[in-house]
Parts: structure tokens; sequence; C-alpha cells
């Protein structure tokens, strides 16, 4: 199991990177396909949290499992957000933007933004249960393409939202604005306390945004279970 975790850890980072500083959702796809096709025989290429608990209530990973791979997934993610900030920075733009979005009620969109989050990630998930874990599909060479596909559809079907269909993603790019303080040359304490602000201010937002996420991977395996009770 170690080296699944290494697996696990190491593509969630990468992901990450490709969701945050990508322009568009098709890199980012094009980095899970290959990320799928690279560790889907040694770890299963959850690289999501909402994955690996469809992948527990389906009855295919044990609840040991399923919370280790939690665990490595998010440490990839904070590793990522780091990544980001380095490159990414903090500049007048980005304080100014925090200032004005502090302003604003987190819960502006907030019904239509869990809405997307929810249906995009059970698509996902129940995608990769069927292509991944279905005796139906059983040997097919397809299930890298299938799932980067149901990525993308999802990202440009719910692009008003911009739904991250991975919580160790949406953890990066909350996580990005603290590195890019900590790491930027002309960063100052001000700063790093805009940043804390912006969080603790978007932070009952940003754990329903999580929660539906992961109800979205909960509810796959679910309907997965009832729909082909015979597929243990």
């Amino acid at each position: 199991m170690r080296i699944a975790l290494i697996f696990e850890g190491l593509a969630t980072f990468f992901l990450c990177l490709a969701a945050s500083m990508s322009p568009s959702p098709l890199p980012v796809a094009a980095t899970l396909c290959a990320l799928i096709y690279m560790g889907g025989a040694v770890s299963g290429a959850h690289y999501n949290p909402a994955v690996s608990v469809a992948m527990w209530a389906r009855g295919r990973s044990s609840a040991k499992r399923a919370f280790g791979y939690i665990g490595v997934q998010l440490i990839g993610a904070v590793l990522a957000a780091i990544v980001i900030g380095l490159y990414n920075g903090h500049s007048p733009e980005r304080a100014k933007d925090i200032v004005e979005a502090i302003g604003d009620s987190p819960f502006d969109g907030l019904t239509a933004g869990i809405a997307g989050e929810f249906i995009g990630t059970f698509l996902l998930a129940f995608v990769v249960l069927m292509v991944a874990t279905s005796r139906h599909t059983a040997g097919n060479s397809y299930f890298g393409i299938a799932i980067a596909l149901t990525v993308l559809g999802m990202a440009g079907t719910f692009h008003l939202v911009s739904p991250s269909l991975n919580p160790a993603v949406k953890l990066a790019v909350t996580l990005e604005g603290f590195s890019a303080t900590l790491l930027a040359d002309s960063s100052t304490g001000r700063a790093f306390a805009q940043e804390f602000a912006y969080f603790t201010h978007n932070f009952i937002a940003l754990c329903i945004y999580i929660g539906s996420a992961l109800l979205g991977g909960a509810s796959a395996g679910a309907a997965f279970t009832k729909l082909f009770p015979e597929d243990r």
C-alpha cells in the first residue's frame, strides 16, 4: 500500500497544479488522463477524495485505504498550493481583489455552486466506478479517456460556477494565497493577514463546497450498488 499512497499523493499534486495554473480545462483533462494511465494499475488512480469516498461506498475500498488515500491527496494539494503560490506570487492587484471579496457575502451564488459541484462530482465518480470497477466494462482500455472527458465536459457544462469536482483541488486553490504571501520577496505581514481574513471569511462556504463534492462521490457509490447489486 505504501507505493499506492505515494502514487496517489504525487499524482494529486500534479493534478492540482494543472487545475490551478491552466487557463482552460483542456490541459487539466489531458494531465488527468495521463496520470490515470500512469497509476491506474498501482493505486486505482483516485487522485480525488470524492472518488475515494465513492470507491468506499461502492465496496471496492476499505475505510482504512480510503482515509489513507484522502490523507495523501490532501498532502499533495498542500504541496501544490506552495508551488502555485511561488509561481503566481502576491501582487497589489491580488490584495485589492481580496479586500473587495471580503466585502461581499461568501454565500452569493452558493446554491448554484454547490449544485454544480454535487452534480458534476456525482457524474465523475459514477463514470469512474463504471469504467474502472464494473464487470460490464471489465478489461476496457478507454477508462482514462472516459474519466478525462467527463472532467472536461462537466467543467464546460458548469463553467459559470467553475466547479472543482475535487476537494483536493479546491483546497489547493484556496491555500495558494498563503504560500504566495510567504514566498513573495515583497510580501508583508499585512498581506498575510489579508489572506487569513479572506480564508476565514470564506471558510464555511469552502466546507460546504467540499462537502457537496464528497456527498456527490458517496451518492455515486450508493447509486452504483443500487443499480448493480450483483456487481461486487
